[in-house]
């Protein structure tokens, strides 16, 4: 009787089907890490504009008679001794926000917000872009 022989080796399908796990757990990395940036990003952007709000309390404290400015760049010229990030002073918000993004220090009763390069707004409730 003949003995038969079997050949060592993997089956197409079973290649095919390591392949395709593979192209999935690839795919789910890099989907992951995009969101990791987005994460930092908006984390980043939320502490900011909190740290603009609070120094809009910070200067009404100190200054409750005074008149809030009319303009982003007076209102900048108010708050900065109250915009310290760490030890170092803030000396433009431009130079202070990420790029592609511009924040706004909005009148006093307004919290101070955040768009985009593409003219969406900051929603710190969804923690994401909104509009356009």
């Amino acid at each position: 009787m003949k003995k038969r022989h079997f050949h060592a080796g993997y089956s197409i399908i079973e290649v095919v089907a390591v392949l395709v796990l593979l192209l999935i757990l690839t795919g789910a990395g890099i989907w992951s890490v995009g969101n990791v940036h987005n994460t930092e990003l908006f984390g980043k952007i939320s502490q900011d504009l909190a740290r603009i709000n609070s120094a809009k309390v910070a200067w009404r404290t100190a200054h409750p008679e005074d008149a809030f400015l009319p303009t982003e760049g007076e209102r900048f010229v108010l708050l900065q001794p109250y915009l310290k990030s760490g030890l170092l002073q803030v000396d433009t918000l431009a130079d202070w926000a990420p790029s592609s993004v511009a924040y706004y220090i909005n009148d006093e009763f307004t919290p101070a917000t955040a768009t985009n390069s593409a003219g969406q707004g900051y929603n710190p409730a969804i923690n994401n872009w909104y509009g356009n």
